[in-house]
C-alpha cells in the first residue's frame, strides 16, 4: 500500500468502522494499473460491494491516465474468473507456479481507455 501510485479503497459495513471489503490498486507512469489485491467479507458477498469497489478502482485508474489494467488470479479460482469476466476481463496468459512455487496463475486484463483505432 506504500508503493508510488498505489492506494486503497475500504467498503464499510452498516456498522460504523466494520469493513466490509477492500481493494489495492496502483498505476503507473507507463498508463498500466494493477490489482494488488481485491477481498470482500465472505457474509458480504454476492451484494454488489466488490463490483463497486473494482469500478472505484478502475475510475481512479483510469484518471490517473491508466490505458489498462491487469490483475492475477489462480487458476481454480472459478468464483474470481467469472467474477473478473464479467467485468470485462480477458485472460491474457499463465504465469506458472505464480502462488507459493506451487500453483498457476492466470494474468487478466481489462482496456480502460476506447481504442483509437476503432471505426
Amino acid at each position: 500500500m506504500k508503493r508510488r501510485g498505489a492506494f486503497t479503497l475500504v467498503a464499510e459495513t452498516d456498522i460504523p468502522t466494520a469493513i466490509a471489503g477492500f481493494i489495492v490498486a496502483e498505476g503507473n507512469s507507463r498508463g498500466q494499473g494493477h490489482v494488488v489485491t481485491i477481498d470482500v467479507l465472505e457474509g458480504a458477498r454476492r451484494g454488489g460491494i466488490g463490483s463497486e469497489l473494482l469500478r472505484a478502482a478502475e475510475r481512479r485508474l483510469g484518471e490517473d491516465a491508466c490505458r489498462n489494467v491487469s490483475l492475477e488470479t489462480a487458476v481454480d479460482n472459478e468464483a474470481a474468473l467469472l467474477f473478473y469476466k464479467r467485468h470485462g476481463y480477458f485472460v491474457e496468459k499463465t504465469i506458472p507456479l505464480y502462488y507459493n512455487g506451487t500453483l498457476d496463475a492466470l494474468l487478466m486484463r481489462k482496456d480502460l481507455l476506447p481504442s483509437t483505432h476503432a471505426k
